[in-house]
């Protein structure tokens, strides 16, 4: 009788394949590289916010400085020296000299008749600060009305963070 040839049932080879290890090393390796393509993805994403964000308020800063610097220096029905809104100077259409502006506060950004410019930026806030300078020190502030400088500064705000400053 002929004997039966082949290979012993422990001699097979094995064919080859993860182990759970592998696998878990592997999904912890993945998982690392998902974690930090989203960390980056965020940041880039905050930073271009954050920058259109800037360009706006920038736009919004030079256009209300724009509108400011048109105005008189002194106000021409009062006197001389004079600091300050004067009566019936209630709306930005009624401003007629650059300190009329102190402690101007807007949100959203409107036009000098009170029309919201649109939307898109309300969440935007625009202050602005008028005071008298040292002639000599344009960085020294003085008492409002005593001397024949101002400074004007426009700030733009998003929530608590200033985007603009305009001087």
């Amino acid at each position: 009788m002929p004997a039966i040839r082949g290979k012993p049932v422990a001699c097979r080879l094995r064919h080859p394949a993860f182990s759970y290890i592998e696998a878990a090393i592997s999904a912890l390796i993945l998982g690392g590289a998902i974690a930090t393509a989203l960390n980056t993805f965020g940041t880039y994403t905050y930073g271009a916010r954050v920058e259109t964000e800037t360009r706006i308020a920038e736009d919004l800063a030079a256009d209300l400085m724009a509108e400011i610097l048109t105005k008189e220096f002194e106000d021409p029905a009062i006197a001389e020296g004079s600091f300050g809104k004067a009566a019936g100077e209630v709306t930005r259409r009624d401003f007629n000299d650059v300190d009329d502006y102190q402690g101007w506060t807007e949100s959203p950004p409107a036009d000098p008749d009170g029309n919201a410019l649109s939307s898109t930026y309300s969440k935007y806030r625009r202050t602005v600060r008028v005071c008298n300078v040292d002639l000599d020190d344009m960085e020294t502030t003085a008492a409002n009305g005593s001397t024949a400088a101002k400074t004007v500064e426009v700030k733009v705000m998003v929530g608590y963070a200033t985007r603009a400053t305009a001087r």
